[in-house]
Formats: structure tokens, C-alpha cells, sequence
């Protein structure tokens, strides 16, 4: 089966890759992207949010992805080619498959007869390594996850501290357990848990959605 040999079950590569010309089903390095990509990734290593990485491209005129997909087919260019957006970076920064995987069963649907796609969880997502060339190293995808998990967490929530931090661990992978929390979530519902992509990764199945305090 496509799934178990780990080819992409996606119609399109992400931005930084192209398809193989001798091999539709393969990936390549679409080297001019991939600066872009990885300058998104250091630029998030050293502090940046998505808001102001978009600034910075905009101002550097940079073309955006759809500029970039219009001038390497030949095609003209779209008004504001150099306007990037924060959920384009944000998009950029989220996805696994810069670290050379693929990650099939992103999305289900309830019935073949319903078009909505939902969003998977990521324990009935299924994780290939080594399918195409690496972008970025997966020291530096796992940084800029955590970085990003951290920001995004309000600043009276990090106040909540878990007591058990940085001393528990998951007994199906043998990953660190992070402490959860949320501006919507009571003290009662804090959990511990893997973070998402190292649950995938795991060599075990993780099933740790959060192990309650």
C-alpha cells in the first residue's frame, strides 16, 4: 500500500520542495524556497513571531509563496507579489515535513459522501521518516515548536506553573511530559502531555493526550 511505503497522500508539495521531474511521486528541494524557509526558522530561533517575519519579507520584498509558484511557472505576477502574511509563516513553521518525513492522515472525513475534511489528532496520524531531502534539522523544528507553544500561552496563564515540571515522562514513548495549560482550561483540566510531533515520531504509540495532575 502508498501508505506504508510513506508517499505523500498530498497532491502538492509544501513551499521549499518541487516534484522530481523523473518521479512525480518524489519530492526535490526547490532551493530558492528553501532559504526563505529557513530564513523563517532562524528568524523564529532568534525571537520573532509570525507578525513580525511577515514584516520583515514584506519590506525585503520577498516574493510571496503564490508569487514565487507564479514567476517559476512563467505566469504573471499577482498584485502586492511581495505582501506576506503572518498565517502564511505561521503555516511555514508548522510543518513537519521541512525535517525530511511525511505526515500522511492529516485530515478525515465522518463519510465519503461528506467534502469537509476535519483535522486529525495527532496519535491517528501516521509519521515516515526520510522521504525527501531535509530543509531544516529537527533539533531546529523542535525548537521553534516550543518557542512558539510558549508565546502563544497569555502571559497570566505561564504564572501556572505544573509542580511536577520537567521530572515527568511518557510510559509509551519515553518522551518529557510538558505541562498544559489554557486561558479556557480551569486548574482541574491542566494535564501533562507530549507535544504533538514527538507523539507522531514516536517509535512506541504514544498515547499520551495528557496525563491528568
Amino acid at each position: 500500500m502508498a501508505t506504508h511505503a510513506g508517499e505523500h497522500l498530498c497532491s502538492n508539495p509544501p513551499y521549499g520542495y518541487q516534484k522530481d521531474p523523473a518521479d512525480k511521486k518524489k519530492w526535490i528541494v526547490d532551493e530558492e524556497a528553501a532559504e526563505i524557509v529557513k530564513r523563517n526558522f532562524n528568524l523564529c530561533n532568534a525571537g520573532k513571531g509570525p507578525m513580525q517575519i511577515a514584516k520583515l519579507l514584506t519590506a525585503e520584498r520577498v516574493l510571496t509563496v503564490k508569487a514565487h509558484y507564479a514567476q517559476r511557472d512563467g505566469k504573471l505576477l499577482r498584485e502586492n507579489p511581495y505582501k506576506w502574511s503572518p498565517k502564511t509563516v505561521a503555516g511555514i513553521l508548522e510543518r513537519p515535513e521541512y525535517t525530511g518525513c511525511t505526515v500522511n492522515f492529516k485530515t478525515y472525513s465522518k463519510s465519503h459522501k461528506l467534502k469537509k475534511r476535519l483535522h486529525n489528532a495527532p496519535e491517528n496520524q501516521r509519521i515516515f521518516p526520510n522521504t525527501q531531502p531535509a530543509i531544516i534539522d529537527e533539533q531546529v523544528f523542535a525548537r521553534v515548536q516550543e518557542l512558539r507553544e510558549n508565546k502563544r500561552r497569555p502571559a497570566k496563564q505561564a504564572e501556572r506553573q505544573g509542580l511536577f515540571s520537567g521530572l515527568l515522562y511518557c510510559a509509551d514513548c519515553g518522551s518529557k511530559l510538558h505541562f498544559a495549560t489554557g486561558k479556557n482550561m480551569t486548574p482541574q483540566q491542566d494535564c501533562y502531555r507530549v507535544p504533538g510531533i514527538r507523539a507522531i515520531r514516536a517509535t512506541v504509540p504514544c498515547t499520551s493526550s495528557g496525563k491528568k495532575r
